[in-house]
């Protein structure tokens, strides 16, 4: 496997706002080091999908983001799975853990919440900018997570017992995840498609909730998988199926 220091420059920050923030912040700075890792210690208003916050206490989380380019806008859709796969590969071949893709990028251990993926691109003329925001929950005990989140998130110590270092995860999150990259850019495309459904396989046809951004709505329905294009798959009460390419399941 490639270690990442031979083909990706690495930015180590103590703090920061966020590492999504220092990579649009760093935009221009950085375009002849690309692709780029900048990985924090501790993040002062880490950013979650929908504008949430994400807990990041020093030394308890991975909080990193990949900044690289890509040609085609065509597949920004599979991006947000490619870096969720990219992180159960890591974590299962880290600790041997089973985890599941809640679609688009939610990584779950029984239920609660382990990681996450915010995707931020910069489109111009001629390319695409994509920011790949990960954080890992690896650290914590249960009662470092605000109330709110105790019965909802999870960290790899709760699940192993052990302490895991973001030195640890980095590389073999880099490695994997510029693999898919890689096959993403090449158009391999039903690979992804194949891999996030096995790993979406814990919810298949069964009942869900999702809510609908455009008009604020909350639809249920069963979750048929994700199609052709990284769409989720519903199927409602008349058995009519419905295709959606932004939201999420809650």
């Amino acid at each position: 496997m490639i270690r990442y220091h031979e083909f990706l420059h690495v930015i180590t920050l103590d703090q920061c706002d966020s590492t999504n923030n220092y990579v649009k912040t760093n935009y221009e700075n950085l375009q002849d080091k690309l692709p780029v890792l900048v990985t924090g210690s501790l993040q002062t208003a880490g950013r979650g999908r929908g504008k949430r916050n994400w807990v990041s206490p020093k030394g308890k989380g991975l909080y990193s983001s990949f900044g690289f380019k890509l040609e085609n806008n065509q597949n920004l859709n599979f991006l947000p799975l490619i870096a969720g796969i990219s992180v159960i590969e890591t974590l299962q071949k880290i600790s041997g853990i089973e985890l599941g893709l809640k679609w688009p990028n939610d990584i779950l251990y029984k239920n609660k919440k382990i990681a996450g993926v915010l995707i931020e691109n910069i489109i111009t003329a001629s390319d695409i900018f994509c920011i790949t925001g990960i954080g890992i929950n690896l650290n914590h005990t249960a009662a470092e997570f605000p109330g709110e989140l105790q019965d909802k998130a999870i960290s790899l110590k709760m699940i192993t017992g052990f302490n895991t270092s973001a030195e640890q995860i980095n590389p073999v999150l880099a490695a994997l995840l510029f693999q898919w990259v890689k096959k993403l850019s090449t158009g391999a495309i039903e690979e992804i498609i194949q891999t996030a459904n096995r790993c979406s396989g814990f919810l298949k046809n069964k009942n869900i909730s999702f809510h609908r951004p455009a008009d604020n709505k909350i639809i249920s329905g069963i979750f048929k998988g994700i199609n052709h294009d990284g769409g989720l798959i519903l199927e409602n009460k008349q058995g009519s199926t419905n295709i959606y390419y932004s939201g999420e399941i809650v």
